[in-house]
């Protein structure tokens, strides 16, 4: 390959978007943000999810639970979809980091390390920095009133088996290698 050949292949080259848009440049100091809320059913994630975006203008609240709210306004869970569910919600994750919106803020369970894992993944692909945060409550770990408040009517049972599964000290490191069922 030439100088000369080189030379005119640096010159083409050009920073702007193929449509004649100049390529955005990153904010200075502004960093992107994913929030991986985390907690049992009742624990108060949706009202930390609720107190950052008010926190943080321009925020975005994503849940998987937002599958099961129907037209009327209700919640109705069905098991059989939540694979589903928590697909839908990746894409809509995949579409906010897309689009540069910050903070977004993933409203969910997140028991295990291996559930957050795609949206980690997404977040290092989109260059946001990763937070994972857990409501403060004193009844956060309290089987008996978090069966009482759950607005989902999560059984004490499911709560029980979420508590034993509850990973704890979750690091990026751990989530990049965490395997469904760990």
């Amino acid at each position: 390959m030439s100088a000369e050949f080189l030379a005119r292949s640096f010159q083409n080259l050009s920073l702007q978007h193929p449509d004649g848009r100049r390529t955005p440049k990153p904010r200075r100091g502004k960093s992107k943000r994913l929030y991986l809320l985390r907690g049992l059913p009742g624990s108060g994630k949706s009202t930390l999810a609720r107190n950052l975006k008010c926190q943080y203008g321009g925020a975005v609240i994503l849940s998987t639970d937002d599958y099961f709210v129907r037209q009327d306004g209700s919640y109705l869970f069905e098991k059989y979809l939540l694979e589903e569910a928590h697909e839908w919600n990746h894409e809509r994750a995949k579409s906010a980091m897309r689009q540069g919106k910050s903070p977004i803020i993933i409203d969910n369970t997140n028991i295990q390390a291996w559930e957050m894992k795609p949206y980690v993944i997404m977040a290092k692909e989109n260059g946001y920095e990763v937070e994972f945060r857990e409501p403060d409550t004193p009844w956060k770990f309290d089987i008996r009133k978090l069966t009482r408040i759950n607005t989902h009517g999560v059984s004490r049972e499911a709560i029980e088996r979420m508590k034993e599964r509850y990973e704890r000290n979750i690091t990026i490191d751990k989530v990049l290698h965490a395997e469904r069922g760990n």
